[in-house]
């Protein structure tokens, strides 16, 4: 659980600190090199904690390779990507939306692809989470608006 709040934590101040941050000027070099630098973190606390004996390869279905292989794909190399993109060029409320998008797209694809049940209480969070969204990004966009109205009548 302390790794989980930890990880959160990092990743918010990541978030907020590569806004200024002199950073490569793309994206994909940014991505590469913070997978490079968590799989090498991943590796040093699989050793340290002698997690190579259980692993058993042959144990690995099928469904799970695919599986890691959609989220190389579409969860490492396009949406991480997507996502340092938008931390450079978009404002950060915007970016944190990211949190609440990705679990409706991760309900939905199970559905589509593994036939997991969408159930009313789903769908009512998922309008719920949508709605939050919009919400969100309109308070957002009508207080630009007003400042901008300040600003040009001055």
């Amino acid at each position: 659980m302390a790794a989980l709040l930890l990880a959160s934590l990092l990743w918010a101040l990541g978030s907020i600190y590569s806004k200024t941050a002199d950073l490569p000027k793309t994206a994909l070099m940014t991505t590469g090199a913070e997978m490079l630098t968590g799989g090498f973190a991943l590796l040093l606390v699989s050793a340290l904690s002698e997690q190579w004996g259980v692993f058993n390869l042959a144990q690995v279905s099928v469904n799970s390779w695919l599986a890691l292989a959609y989220l190389i794909v579409f969860g490492s190399m396009i949406g991480f990507a997507s996502y340092a993109w938008l931390l450079q060029n978009a404002p950060i409320p915007l970016v944190a939306t990211y949190a609440y998008v990705n679990p409706l797209v991760a309900v939905f694809l199970g559905n589509w692809f593994a036939q997991e049940p969408l159930t009313p209480r789903v769908l009512s969070a998922a309008a719920i989470i949508i709605g939050a969204i919009v919400f969100m990004n309109s308070a957002r966009d009508s207080r630009a608006k007003r400042a901008a109205g300040r600003g040009a009548s001055k």
